[in-house]
């Protein structure tokens, strides 16, 4: 349906014809003086119809007037060349957003310069939330776009949440972008606050991408808005600029989905795109990439002719690309046995390989199969179990788990952090695949190697209920980034409330209530809760001294829930596993660390397992991917010491307390502050820790 606002505007306030004014071919008046200087475009069913340079920039001086003129459809008709027209960007400000359509056609811009110091520069300045689309579009190699801050191929920002989503769909940025600031992007500068949803799809970037840092090749700056989507891109340009998480092709806020993404200009250190297990040697010419970017999509909007095209195309021309050959159950190409052609020449499906149950290809679960009680593992603590280590220098097989759409056998609920991921994960279950609520979905933390190792080992479908928070405590003296604590102290938690009321335990609880009515309980074959995996600390080191009765009444409240909620008395014995912080960190803390020994000394099935020297990061707080493997395995070691990956149920068995070597003499007082005066008299002698163990000096 055509706008009618734009009927009506087309008709009564812009000519439908030019008026008796001389214009060149690339549509600029050539009299002196000229009041009209660019040529008015014809409006045809809705559309104004662009043809040349001035036709274009007629079309962007009405949009930049503003008011109701935002809301304009454009189409090209053929290619435009701008040779020695100055364009100035559509939706010039924040205040003039284009809120319109506009339509390439598969057409190219051709040798357009922008070429300035200031911010808000791309062939689109501003997009406006509330169903703007742009779509066909090729900004040509010959084209150059420079600027300042939020600069773009297609579009240099996006503003205003209001409606549906802003659509960039189909477009091609083959021009070098260069800003002297941040947020420079092939298809999109960057969005503004309000950030509206932005929905990037089926788009390229060819052109060498130039940011002085935050910068990304398809988006430089997506926004925060969970709405936001970008899909079925891919990328050969060069970037500089890129942001300290390594996000190659783009930035965003966190809740963003970015899925089905390639890069080709290949960095060992980008995060995002990089696909290492290609069944053919050069999947841009092969069909491979055609076929990648096509599947699962209602329409075949890739295209490519195999042979004689370089890379597929998203705009329609050409024929579609074919697997053909042999595939494993799971989709997955059989590397000698399969290959893309522009024919359907048939493809087998391989079936299934089951083993106890389940196929080890793509988890399957047999008909018929006697399954034992389902393995449950329970996951919590603060940031280095939330994730903190980019997806791309952790493991491949945890790369594989974000690129292959999750894992084979390990289904976790992670119900933490936005409404929207609770209303995703509370009380459901999903294949794992790498995920963290806080800044970035490119992250992960230690329990996502742990994960593999149980399911390497297990070979069967099991089930995680995740709870974990940067920056969280468990004493509510402590300072909380989010406002969420641990504390499970009964007249603290009268005055709580999950999320909205900042308890994490009760969030927690909850979920894992949740997942026992829909999910554990309706199992046939039923389930069986081994163990509570656990890694925090470090936030409660300025209330270190209460650190041990504050632990112990949680570890006792979530054994007491899981009783009360099933009727299983076995649940008051429950595995805790706990790791300790690193002795490197910045926000290691002595007591929170005696604290955590002494519990394992008073609780036959409270268990340490020594994380004090897993390597850090630059940050000197989060365990980097090495760390993360070493933590796991220390996890995972302690889980097959304490029989938790058998079948039978686990028993209250005592086992040696793992303590950290103690290398370090130095005095520390009960808040975990290192002590540099040492008391004078015996009047002043205080309570110390050294060396682990409390003393008095």
């Amino acid at each position: 349906m055509k706008p009618i606002i734009a009927l009506f505007i087309g008709i009564l306030a812009f000519p439908l014809t030019a008026s008796a004014h001389n214009y060149n071919d690339n549509g600029i008046c050539t009299d002196a003086d000229c009041s009209e200087p660019y040529q008015p475009a014809t409006l045809q069913d809705g559309w104004y119809l662009l043809s040349n340079a001035g036709n274009v920039e007629w079309f962007s001086a009405q949009v930049n007037q503003g008011g109701n003129n935002i809301f304009l459809w454009g189409k090209m008709v053929t290619d435009i060349d701008f040779t020695g027209v100055t364009h100035t960007p559509i939706g010039v400000s924040d205040a003039t957003k284009f809120n319109g359509r506009f339509d390439g056609q598969g057409h190219r811009i051709l040798n357009l310069k922008l070429r300035t110091t200031k911010d808000l520069q791309g062939f689109f300045g501003g997009l406006r939330g509330g169903g703007t689309r742009v779509s066909n579009l090729i900004i040509d190699k010959s084209c150059q776009i420079n600027g300042k801050q939020r600069v773009g191929g297609i579009a240099a920002f996006a503003q205003t949440i209001t409606g549906d989503p802003i659509i960039i769909e189909n477009c091609i940025n083959e021009a070098n972008i260069t800003g002297t600031s941040t947020a420079v992007g092939g298809i999109l500068g960057g969005s503004m606050s309000p950030h509206p949803a932005i929905h990037i799809r089926n788009c390229i970037n060819k052109g060498i991408i130039r940011g002085s840092g935050e910068s990304a090749t398809i988006a430089g700056w997506l926004g925060d808005n969970s709405g936001s989507l970008v899909e079925n891109c891919y990328n050969t340009g060069r970037l500089t600029g890129i942001d300290g998480d390594k996000r190659n092709m783009v930035r965003h806020g966190g809740s963003s989905v970015v899925r089905n993404i390639y890069e080709f200009y290949n960095s060992s250190t980008y995060t995002q795109g990089i696909k290492k297990d290609w069944v053919t040697s050069a999947p841009l010419t092969s069909g491979e990439l055609c076929y990648f970017l096509s599947r699962g999509q209602s329409s075949d909007v890739w295209r490519q002719t195999l042979g004689s095209d370089d890379a597929p195309l998203p705009l329609g021309n050409g024929p579609k690309v074919f697997l053909c050959g042999r595939s494993n159950c799971n989709g997955t190409l059989i590397s000698g046995e399969s290959f893309f052609s522009n024919e359907d020449e048939g493809l087998v499906v391989a079936g299934h390989q089951f083993e106890k149950g389940h196929c080890l290809v793509c988890g399957a679960l047999q008909p018929g199969y006697a399954f034992p009680p389902r393995k449950v593992f329970l996951m919590g603590g603060q940031s280095n179990a939330d994730g903190r280590a980019a997806i791309g220098t952790m493991p491949q097989y945890i790369q594989n788990y974000a690129n292959n759409e999750g894992s084979k056998f390990c289904y976790w609920s992670y119900a933490n952090g936005t409404e929207e991921a609770w209303q995703m994960f509370g009380g459901k279950f999903a294949p794992y695949m790498p995920y963290t609520d806080n800044n970035t979905t490119s992250r992960c933390g230690f329990d996502a190697i742990v994960y593999h190792l149980i399911e390497e080992a297990l070979q069967e479908r099991f089930f995680v209920i995740k709870e974990s928070r940067g920056g969280t405590a468990i004493d509510p003296r402590c300072t909380s980034t989010g406002n969420l604590w641990w504390n499970a102290d009964p007249d603290w938690l009268s005055t709580a409330a999950p999320r909205s009321g900042h308890s994490l335990a009760l969030e927690f609880t909850e979920n894992i209530g949740l997942c026992i009515d829909n999910i554990l309980s309706q199992l046939e074959e039923g389930y069986q809760i081994k163990c509570i995996m656990w890694h925090q600390g470090e936030s409660d080191r300025t209330q270190a001294a209460a650190y041990h009765d504050n632990l112990r009444q949680l570890v006792s409240y979530l054994r007491s829930y899981l009783v009360s909620k099933t009727g299983d008395q076995s649940y008051a014995t429950l595995p805790f596993i706990a790791g300790t912080v690193n002795r490197s960190s910045t926000q290691y803390n002595a007591v929170v660390e005696q604290a955590v020994l002494q519990l394992a000394t008073e609780d036959a099935n409270f268990h340490v397992v020594d994380m004090s020297n897993c390597k850090l990061g630059s940050d000197v707080l989060h365990f980097d991917a090495a760390g993360c493997a070493d933590a796991a395995q220390r996890m995972f070691n302690k889980l097959t010491e304490l029989g938790l990956l058998d079948d039978e149920d686990p028993t209250a068995v005592t086992s040696p307390v793992e303590k950290p070597a103690t290398t370090d003499d130095s005095l520390y007082d009960l808040t975990g502050r290192k002590v540099t005066e040492r008391p004078s008299s015996a009047a002043n002698r205080q309570i110390y820790i050294q060396g682990g163990k409390k003393l008095v000096k």
